[in-house]
């Protein structure tokens, strides 16, 4: 698989934050486990900028995202006190499925540093079977 190719105008939503120690290996960059859980944290946050209330969603379906696969690039190392900028969007949906596209920068440059595609699944949480996403939960996840 060759290098996704994103630059930061692709996004419109963007989640930040700063490494942290405990996050690093012990030759002292991110370990690799950690942009993983980058990219689910930006994907709760763009909930947040598109006003869907996740929590409350699963609440009142009885369905919830699972997560099926995650394709991660590394294009640069991370280090300590490295201040990111995850952008991320849908750009797909199936019948019971959704794609993000997620791109990772350092803050305030143009320096992509990895990328991330998530394909989750639509479940409902009784049978444990995916489910068709209603029209009005792709709405919400496109900010309309």
């Amino acid at each position: 698989m060759g290098k996704v190719e994103v630059k930061k105008d692709d996004f419109e939503v963007f989640w930040k934050m700063t490494v942290r120690y405990y996050e690093l290996d012990p030759q002292g960059i991110v370990h690799n486990s950690n942009h993983a859980a980058f990219y689910d944290q930006a994907s709760l946050a763009y909930f947040k900028e598109v006003n869907y209330d996740y929590e409350k969603e699963v609440e009142n379906s009885n369905h919830d995202f699972h997560t099926v696969q995650i394709t991660i690039g590394y294009y640069r190392p991370l280090y300590l006190d490295d201040e990111i900028e995850i952008g991320l969007k849908p750009v797909k949906f199936g019948n019971s499925s959704l794609t993000f596209l997620m791109g990772m920068f350092l803050a305030g440059s143009e320096e992509l540093v990895g990328t991330c595609e998530a394909v989750w699944v639509y479940t409902n949480l009784e049978t444990k079977k995916s489910a068709p996403i209603p029209e009005d939960t792709k709405a919400k996840l496109l900010g309309k």
